[in-house]
């Protein structure tokens, strides 16, 4: 009988340090929450409700971070004798005006926002801070979504071009098949 640890795990050939914006840290622990955005219709005298779909809602990131002492220096900050250069990275990112890419270990890089993060260390814990961050979903300005053709206007448009392709397909149906020139 095989052991399930003995099975080859596809996952972790993918697993991607974490990091915010540059700035690594291990990841304990990571929640992604989303769903979609429903309002639900009460009306008077009325048995059913209507649950109206408004869209996806934003993302929300909840991860546990720490930086730890390591047993030498290497080329990168988290993996060094002195946690607290990681540390100051990160708390720098964290608190960097504008959007930043988070990069969790099993999950795809996102355009994020920090509202909030809480440093925590203690001295029996000596060379070890854990980080417990929020990050939102950046996305996009409406403002700058604004199309440069009105929405009117560009739907008139593809209509007419998806009418003109129509009426070219079918009058090459209805044409006779050429027919060959006899040669005397």
């Amino acid at each position: 009988m095989t052991n399930i640890f003995d099975l080859p795990a596809v996952w972790r050939r993918s697993l991607m340090p974490a990091s915010f914006n540059g700035a690594r840290f291990h990841c304990e622990a990571n929640g992604r929450e989303s769903g979609r955005r429903i309002v639900e219709h009460q009306f008077p005298k009325k048995e059913l409700p209507y649950a109206e779909d408004m869209g996806r809602a934003a993302r929300e990131f909840s991860v546990r971070g720490y930086c730890i002492v390591f047993p030498y220096d290497s080329e990168y900050a988290l993996y060094s004798r002195d946690y607290r250069i990681a540390r100051d990275q990160l708390m720098q990112q964290l608190e960097a005006e504008g959007p930043g890419v988070l990069q969790l270990p099993t999950q795809p890089a996102q355009q994020v926002v920090c509202p909030r993060y809480r440093m925590s260390e203690e001295e029996r814990f000596g060379g070890y801070c854990v980080f417990d961050m929020q990050f939102l979903e950046y996305g996009l300005d409406p403002q700058q979504l604004a199309p440069s053709i009105a929405t009117a206007a560009a739907i008139t448009q593809a209509s007419d071009a998806m009418r003109s392709q129509v009426l070219r397909a079918l009058s090459e149906q209805m044409l006779p098949p050429p027919t060959k020139a006899i040669s005397a």
